[in-house]
């Protein structure tokens, strides 16, 4: 699978919180299931995660895709990841939200991302969207 090639944008929605928005899958690139999908990403500030979420750039078909992070090794998700439903773009419409588990990171920390699912007919493209409350 290409390597997306990880892109960083910082905005401030409130004054305290910033977005990183990485690239995790190239968007011509159909999604397939893996570990360390898009290499090490090095997050560049310290916080809680407030909030994650991923989008494809062409919607799979069939099934659930399933979108794990890992921060050190560990997932951030225990239970409920990352979902992208059939014909769905986003996590934002999932059925089933994710639920954070672990929230406190550091600039340095390393992420991964793994690809648990895919759907019968793969998705294009997949950026990971994650929302940090500065400490």
């Amino acid at each position: 699978m290409a390597k997306g090639g990880n892109l960083l944008a910082s905005t401030t929605g409130n004054s305290d919180v910033r977005f990183v928005i990485w690239r995790a899958v190239a968007s011509d690139t159909a999604c397939a299931t893996a570990t360390g999908v898009s290499g090490d990403f090095e997050f560049p500030y310290t916080g809680t995660i407030t909030e994650i979420g991923a989008y494809n750039d062409t919607a799979g078909t069939t099934g659930t895709m399933v979108v794990d992070v890992h921060l050190g090794g560990t997932t951030i998700m225990t239970t409920d990841k990352l979902d992208i439903d059939t014909t769905e773009k986003t996590t934002r419409t999932a059925a089933t939200a994710p639920t954070l588990t672990t929230t406190a990171i550091t600039a340095g920390d390393i992420l991964t991302c793994d690809i648990d699912a895919i759907h019968t007919t793969p998705a294009n493209g997949l950026t990971i969207r994650i929302g940090v409350r500065l400490d």
